[in-house]
């Protein structure tokens, strides 16, 4: 199978797929710490400072050079196996990005119960909230600056540069309307990761923190033509 007949057929699958019981009955026991936002403002990075359970995303885009295989991601190109593991209702949920590429996340990347971090995208969280976790936090993690975010999306990712451009501008207004959503500013790691702590924990950052967070959202996705009326 060619990977756009795949990419096409998964197109119509999603919307109206449904994981099959046990999957479902295994969610309500895990609380999903979801952070969302732009390539490059160190998601990964943070998920590994907070030592929670991580689940792996499957996707079928091309790995990165500094990406491992079962590390960041489950790299696939078993496009058969795929369809027969979302037949059989084994994906938690998968979509198409912008990017024309597949991202989905299978039961067995999830724990028995507790804590689990992921990344998100933000069009996804409506889909996972819909799914009977016992919660899902979404945290929208903003880098420290315009210049410094598109120097790391720019560094070995021209090729789908324009796609995580557009996935950003459309990502943030999202979050804005969203009162759920927590915004956290990447300015200094252990900070973020201090911070995102105190927000699983059930607590609230420092108002000059949010205040902070929310400023930057303006400005920098404002260079993406992004209305700041939310």
């Amino acid at each position: 199978m060619e990977k756009q007949d795949f990419i096409e057929w998964v197109k119509k699958l999603q919307t109206s797929y449904v994981p099959n019981p046990e999957t479902i009955r295994r969610l309500m026991a895990i609380d999903l710490i979801a952070l969302v936002g732009p390539t490059g403002v160190g998601k990964t990075t943070i998920i590994e400072k907070l030592e929670l359970n991580y689940v792996k995303s499957d996707t079928t885009r091309p790995r990165r050079e500094f990406e491992r295989d079962g590390h960041e991601y489950n790299f696939r190109s078993d496009y058969f196996t795929i369809l027969e593991e979302i037949k059989s209702g084994l994906y938690v949920q998968f979509l198409v990005s912008n990017s024309d590429e597949f991202y989905g996340t299978r039961l067995d990347s999830y724990p028995k119960e507790g804590a689990a971090t992921m990344a998100i995208m933000a069009s996804a969280i409506p889909k996972f909230r819909s799914l009977g976790f016992n919660s899902v936090i979404p945290i929208y993690i903003l880098p420290p600056g315009y210049v410094e975010w598109m120097h790391r999306i720019g560094t070995g990712r021209s090729m789908d540069l324009e796609a995580r451009m557009r996935e950003a501008a459309d990502s943030l207004p999202t979050a804005l309307s969203d009162t759920n959503y927590r915004f956290v500013l990447n300015d200094d790691l252990e900070l973020a990761v201090s911070e995102i702590k105190i927000i699983i924990a059930g607590g609230t950052i420092t108002e000059h923190r949010d205040q902070l967070a929310r400023s930057s959202a303006d400005l920098l996705f404002g260079r993406l033509g992004v209305s700041d009326e939310f």
